[in-house]
């Protein structure tokens, strides 16, 4: 007549199974003498296991934490674990594993299990934390939590060699990699649709106000904040200082993705280009919404069934832009200014291209500048090109007003019909030559990027007492150049 095993027999067959196993293979089998860390068994492996072929000082010691639970029967695939061993188990950042045998009633060992807690075995530990501490359970020693071990384990067979390749599958990785993400799984699980939460009081100004509000354009101070610590769904109230000083909020509203917006303007004149993204407003009936949002930037472009508008996001002279952001905005203000250029918004996959004729002239600071601007930025960047130079250092607007030289330069390598002309005094009234040959050599500057050119000039005389270059002069542009001259103080003339 066959009895059933006692649950302490079961537990010391499996323990000397498992101990019996490893020895076989070849495993360093270490018992924890009092159960307090979570693990029974820490299971290492030799030197040569892996990469036994390594240097000396980057060989790695291998082991893995085992909580050993042992079964008879087939009645349940489920075995129940201490809250509080597999909290510590799971938070240790070796590779930690629930290992089950299923123990004949002969007390033969019949199949292995191997729960790997890492990925989702892990976030389901943390969640089960969390539930505890909503409910003030804290006395995790007294509380279980169970593992169906046929479903979420990796099934091995009860041999030295299945008992082997079950335990180096999860050791395979570098150790310090390893680590690592363990690390960060264990402080970004179940935050992956953010950690926060927060309930407030606001005062709402009326339906335009909660528009720019839930558009991300105006800013909201909250009342009564409570913020709430998200994880898996569960929230805790939040304790810290990270809320201190929160005086407002912006809101970000939901993103449609990706767009490219282009202004261009009349004939062949170049375009501007920019990546933006597009987001979509609240549906309010009484401000004629919803809204479409194009955001880059430097500048929103709000669409209604009413029409568009554009506006500039932040000022031109207190930003750092990089050379062909400065270009890429001055060269789309310019267009605009003139109120004949046309904005395209398009490619996005859930709004089809939009095409807006630009009718209402631009309103803003150097308007009149603008083109002029536009067209030394522009000129400026052909240079470099030409060149080969680069210019990295993002700068500020006002940098543009004050490179006088470079603007020299633009104009008169750039412009076909130059407006600018280098003139000096002439020392005397008498009648000398009508023309002067000379060499000049000029360096220009701005941010970050220099240039050198040289330069056959004619001078001639002209009715009042000055000698101006003429059409005739012919320019060299160089990237660098390195020499001593002796500077002849010029003077810009129209």
């Amino acid at each position: 007549m066959e009895r059933d095993l006692e649950s302490e027999r079961i537990g010391l067959i499996g323990e000397q199974q498992f101990q019996l196993l490893c020895a076989q293979a070849g495993l360093v089998c270490n018992k924890s003498t009092v159960d307090v860390m979570g693990w029974d068994f820490i299971v290492e492996f030799p030197a040569k296991h892996f990469g036994g072929d390594a240097a000396l000082d980057q060989r790695q010691a291998k082991a893995v934490r085992v909580q050993l639970k042992s079964t008879v029967g087939r009645t349940s695939s489920r075995v129940r674990l201490s809250l509080s061993a597999v909290d510590r188990l799971a938070k240790d950042a070796h590779p930690s594993v629930i290992v089950v045998l299923r123990i004949s009633q002969e007390g033969k060992c019949q199949s292995g299990y191997l729960v790997h807690l890492i990925g989702d075995e892990l976030g389901r530990v943390l969640k089960r934390l969390r539930l505890a501490e909503v409910e003030e359970a804290r006395d995790i020693n007294n509380t279980d939590i169970s593992y169906d071990y046929e479903k979420v384990g990796a099934r091995f067979e009860p041999t030295a060699e299945g008992m082997l390749e079950a335990l180096s599958a999860i050791c395979r990785a570098d150790t310090t990699i390893y680590t690592i993400e363990k690390q960060r799984q264990l402080a970004e699980l179940g935050y992956e649709r953010g950690r926060f939460e927060a309930q407030a009081i606001a005062h709402i100004e009326g339906p335009q106000h909660l528009n720019h509000v839930l558009l991300g354009l105006a800013p909201i101070k909250p009342k009564q904040l409570q913020v709430f610590d998200m994880r898996f769904g569960i929230r805790l109230p939040y304790q810290g200082p990270l809320f201190d000083d929160l005086n407002e909020l912006v809101f970000t509203p939901p993103s449609l993705g990706p767009c490219v917006v282009s202004v261009r303007g009349g004939g062949f004149e170049r375009a501007a280009r920019f990546d933006a993204e597009m987001f979509i407003g609240p549906p309010i009936d009484d401000i004629d919404g919803p809204d479409l949002l194009v955001r880059h930037a430097d500048f929103l472009v709000r669409i209604t069934r009413g029409g568009a508008k554009f506006e500039t996001a932040r000022d031109l002279d207190n930003v750092q832009r990089s050379l062909e952001q400065h270009a890429e905005l001055a060269r789309a203000l310019s267009l605009m200014a003139v109120g004949q250029a046309e904005l395209t918004i398009s490619g996005n996959s859930r709004i089809p291209s939009i095409s807006l004729p630009v009718g209402d002239l631009l309103s803003g600071p150097y308007i009149d500048e603008l083109p002029a601007i536009s067209r030394f930025l522009d000129g400026w960047q052909m240079l470099l090109s030409k060149a080969g130079v680069a210019s990295g250092v993002p700068f500020n607007f006002d940098e543009i007003w004050t490179a006088d030289e470079a603007q020299v330069a633009v104009e008169m390598l750039v412009n076909p019909r130059p407006v600018m002309r280098l003139e000096f005094q002439r020392l005397s009234d008498d009648d000398g030559p009508q023309s002067l040959e000379a060499l000049l050599f000029r360096t220009c500057s701005l941010a970050d990027a220099t240039l050198t050119y040289s330069a056959k000039i004619t001078f001639e005389q002209t009715d009042d007492p000055v000698w101006r270059t003429s059409k005739r002069s012919t320019f060299v542009l160089w990237s660098k150049i390195s020499m001593s001259m002796v500077s002849t103080r010029a003077k810009l003339g129209a």
